[in-house]
Parts: structure tokens; C-alpha cells; sequence
């Protein structure tokens, strides 16, 4: 038996990949970016920089610091919260495993609504997920 399934994302990896990130970021016409990540990458300062390249390219962020190892329901409804409340329009991933899991939980319940254990399992969501 095989699946198929499809994850719509976008990862630019290696050297000057940050600045081709903001780049790319800034054709979509995005307004507002959640950042997820983690505590440590938090207090290090580095989710307060990419804010500050976002918003050389005019768009506005929030910094959620919730991602935790192995994310819980909790940490993607606790981002979800934040995403909601804040308005935000895509989402920014910031880490390790952690940090990319709890982001796409969290975008995924931002379109398709309910909470993340709603789509345990195949084809579970409807609708594609946040970018």
C-alpha cells in the first residue's frame, strides 16, 4: 500500500540563506510572521533578528518561544493562540525538529481549524496550511 501526500513549503538552506529567505519572503506580500522557536534561540537573540530583517522588508512579527522538544498539543495550541490574536499571515520557523513540528501544527490548525490531534492520521485536513 502507498500514500501520497503533499507539504507546500518552502526551505532555503546553506550559505546566505537567511538573506535569500527575506528576499523570498518579501514577493509574497506577507504582513504579519509568527516565529516559532525555541527558548535558547529566543535569549540568544536570534528570533529578535529575523524579526528585525522582516522588518526591513515592512513586515511585522511576534516571537513565540513555546516550541518544546518532542512539541506537545499544548505548545501548537499555545502558538495558535498567539498566531490568532496577533493577526499574523504566515508563519516562520526557527530551529531545530522542535521548532519546525510545532510551526507546522500550528499553521496547519490556523486553515483547517480544531486542534492538532484532530488530524492524527492520513488526509485528515482539508485545507492547506498557513504558509
Amino acid at each position: 500500500m502507498s500514500s501520497t501526500f503533499f507539504i507546500p513549503a518552502v526551505n532555503i538552506m546553506g550559505i546566505d540563506c537567511l538573506d535569500e529567505a527575506m528576499i523570498a519572503i518579501g514577493k509574497y506580500g506577507f504582513r504579519k510572521a509568527l516565529i516559532v522557536t525555541d527558548a535558547g534561540l529566543a535569549k540568544a537573540g536570534v528570533a529578535k533578528m529575523i524579526a528585525e530583517k522582516l522588518v526591513m522588508q515592512d513586515i511585522d512579527s511576534v516571537i513565540f518561544d513555546g516550541a518544546r522538544p518532542n512539541p506537545s498539543t499544548a505548545n501548537v495550541a499555545s502558538g495558535l493562540v498567539l498566531l490568532k490574536e496577533s493577526r499574523c499571515d504566515f508563519v516562520v520557523s526557527l530551529g531545530g525538529g522542535s521548532p519546525h513540528d510545532c510551526a507546522k501544527g500550528i499553521a496547519l490548525c490556523a486553515t483547517n481549524g480544531g486542534q492538532i490531534r484532530d488530524y492524527e492520521g492520513v488526509d485528515q485536513s482539508t485545507k492547506p496550511q498557513l504558509p
